[in-house]
């Protein structure tokens, strides 16, 4: 996968073969690793590094955001798509991970569902909570979002800008014409070329006003890939190596 700027490209492509060198994400995390808390009001699951001294020092937080298939109430299904890979990158990039869970008919808000929504209030007051604590470093605060969760992320970083320090968009889809706001934050949004679920075309356009604009977001299509690119992005090490590269 080519990790490329879109003001080098208006769109950034990649086939199978770029992908052949990462190793398989298993879909499902194991559960034993993530506690159980309450954030918010939401149900999450919490990864801490494997080192947890919050005595010590502060850690990044990086907040999931997960997809509709996942809503409920078992406070397990957001561990679903390739959060598996944040139990491996704890030992390199000791970070605190959350992962809160909507219920049924809710949705993180965005161009799908309105824009604001009662569960996107809910999640930036969240991300407020944490990113107060004394454990989180707030220069260094993540997200990363699936399909309903990379829409909703979308709309969010436009709406309360300086909310996260950077983010990463899977399988998502924007309103193009309010995200032009984003073309300088550090984003990097991954599509499959091959997605009938949340096309691709509105990433494409953002793409092409990135590059119209010189700007810095991140932008890849993964031509061989449908709304499984998940399974591509997370397994995709130069993607995490970049995000916690970045703090304010």
């Amino acid at each position: 996968m080519d990790g490329r700027g879109a003001a080098d490209a208006a769109s950034t492509r990649a086939d199978g073969a770029a992908t052949r060198s990462t190793e398989p994400v298993r879909s499902t995390s194991s559960e034993e690793s993530w506690l159980e808390e309450t954030v918010g009001g939401l149900p999450c699951r919490v990864l801490l590094p494997t080192s947890y001294e919050p005595h010590l020092r502060q850690y990044p937080l990086v907040v999931s955001l997960h997809g509709s298939g996942e809503r409920g109430v078992d406070n397990r299904a957001q561990l679903r798509n390739g959060l598996v890979t944040f139990e491996a990158l704890r030992h390199e990039h000791p970070c605190i991970v959350v992962a809160p869970q909507l219920p049924d008919g809710e949705t993180w808000g965005g161009s799908w569902y309105a824009g604001e929504t009662a569960g996107q209030r809910t999640l930036v007051a969240l991300v407020r909570e944490l990113r107060a604590r004394a454990s989180v470093d707030a220069r260094r605060v993540y997200a990363v979002g699936y399909s309903m969760g990379a829409i909703g992320l979308w709309d969010i970083l436009v709406r309360c800008p300086g909310l996260f320090t950077a983010a990463v968009l899977i399988a998502g889809d924007l309103d193009v014409p309010a995200a032009t706001a984003l073309t300088t934050y550090p984003l990097w949004t991954i599509v499959g070329g091959r997605d009938d679920i949340v096309p691709a075309d509105n990433t494409r356009a953002f793409a092409r006003v990135v590059a119209d604009h010189g700007g810095v977001a991140r932008i890849t299509e993964v031509s061989t890939a449908g709304h499984d690119v998940w399974k591509v992005a997370f397994a995709h090490r130069p993607l995490w190596e970049w995000l916690f590269t970045i703090s304010n």
